[in-house]
């Protein structure tokens, strides 16, 4: 199968190393981009480089990764090259009406990944146009879950998912370092605290999910009576943490919504 990429930035990367991660050869790879410095580098590490037409003409599935604003600048260059093309679009905030009003005769797919597909770790929210049959959703899906786990929404969720799995990371990572802080202010060292807990949240989803636990099972699995636990988390519940980390994902959501209107 040949994969094509109009654009190549960030979350286009990703998606190709996850791909190549789960044994797609970067021979099956052809790419396009707007500057003579980045086409020069990508030919360098191996890519096929070619104009917008033709990478579409060459590729069974072809990734929308261009930044937002220039979805119709592309679209004016390359829309008749996209006729009946599995179109898979990364860009955020991008419904499925623009994605078509730009390319009419593509085979549209919206989605959210997260940057974790480069490692085959990621989280994909997809939605279709009415148009693709089954077998065409399959073989997007199929691709998709090489590189993580893929939920197929309604498209009025996708706003939702940019927060829970776009931002979600970012999140993650503030909960990581906080507790990594927190060992340094107890005596280790950061290097030390952070492969504890990094070690302790792959231990935590890896138990929660082969024993098909309730999160807050398992924290009550580990609270005992006026032990060290539960003080630890009457802190946690004087300072509302639970609740920010809600309003931290509904925030994220509102402005998705907000950069969708422009």
């Amino acid at each position: 199968m040949k994969v094509g990429f109009w654009g190549f930035g960030n979350m286009g990367r990703a998606v190709a190393r996850g791909l190549e991660r789960a044994g797609v050869g970067r021979e099956n790879f052809i790419v396009s981009v707007k500057s003579k410095t980045s086409k020069e580098k990508l030919l360098k590490e191996g890519y096929s480089v070619l104009p917008l037409e033709g990478v579409a003409l060459a590729s069974d599935v072809l990734f929308l990764a261009v930044k937002p604003k220039d979805l119709f600048e592309v679209a004016k260059a390359a829309a008749p090259y996209a006729r009946g093309k599995l179109l898979v679009s990364l860009l955020a905030g991008t419904d499925l009406e623009t994605l078509k009003r730009a390319f009419p005769q593509a085979k549209v797919v919206r989605t959210m990944p997260n940057l974790a597909v480069s490692v085959g770790k990621g989280l994909w929210g997809v939605t279709f146009s009415p148009d693709l049959s089954e077998e065409e959703k399959r073989k997007v899906v199929d691709l998709l879950s090489k590189t993580g786990k893929v939920f197929e929404l309604e498209e009025s969720l996708m706003d939702a998912f940019t927060a829970l799995a776009g931002s979600g990371p970012a999140f993650a990572a503030e909960l990581l370092d906080a507790l990594a802080q927190g060992g340094v202010k107890l005596g280790f060292k950061y290097q030390t605290a952070l492969e504890a807990v990094l070690a302790l949240f792959e231990g935590t989803v890896a138990l929660l999910k082969e024993e098909g636990l309730h999160p807050a099972l398992l924290r009550d699995r580990v609270s005992s009576p006026a032990g060290t636990t539960v003080y630890g988390l009457s802190v946690l519940y004087s300072k509302a943490v639970k609740g920010a980390l809600m309003e931290a994902l509904e925030a994220a959501a509102k402005r998705a919504k907000e950069l969708k209107k422009g």
